[in-house]
């Protein structure tokens, strides 16, 4: 018996294995849409990710489950669509985390983007809380998320994603302002 033979680790393990099935056959069902983003943003959201992509005059939202989750990936188109932003401030408590004293804070933001005939996607980056994956605009980088390959292992396409760190806050949020066509004064 070895270290991590028990229930929980095979039920973990096929948590992802079911996780990776479900995100080939989104990535399949995606590349017969011929949906290729110019850029795309990703955030970490209760385990899965919820995420919004630009491609031309066209806004696509994008959300994937946590492994173990019964929720499938969605994915809904938008021309149109209304866009928010909301500051978020979270002041640290007591030592700030640090050693396991008090709560850590963070600065960021909500971006709320509401299709003309759905539910708002919303989207918190916020710099030491979360974490999040993006394809700017002429990136190089191949989108693992519609990638039809199986990824080594089941990997969870949200172990990819970064720490948000407070000197990327605002150029993110002024970058995806501007692409998803809403200017701040």
């Amino acid at each position: 018996m070895g270290l991590f033979s028990n229930e929980a680790e095979a039920k973990r393990k096929q948590n992802l294995k079911e996780l990776e099935d479900k995100r080939v056959r989104f990535a399949q069902r995606l590349a017969q849409e011929g949906f290729a983003p110019e850029c795309c943003l990703f955030v970490q959201k209760e385990g899965g990710f919820a995420a919004v992509a630009k491609r031309g005059d066209e806004v696509f939202l994008l959300t994937g489950p946590a492994p173990g989750a019964q929720e499938d990936f969605t994915f809904r188109r938008t021309r149109a669509p209304q866009v928010r932003v909301e500051d978020i401030y979270i002041k640290s408590e007591g030592l700030g985390g640090i050693l396991g004293f008090g709560k850590k804070g963070g600065v960021g933001f909500r971006l709320i983007v509401t299709p003309e005939d759905g539910e708002a996607l919303e989207m918190e980056l916020i710099s030491g809380l979360g974490s999040y994956l993006e394809f700017a605009p002429g990136a190089r980088a191949k989108n693992a998320l519609l990638n039809p390959k199986r990824r080594r292992g089941n990997a969870n396409f949200v172990w990819d994603f970064r720490p948000v760190e407070r000197e990327t806050v605002e150029t993110l949020r002024k970058r995806w302002l501007e692409l998803l066509g809403l200017s701040e004064a």
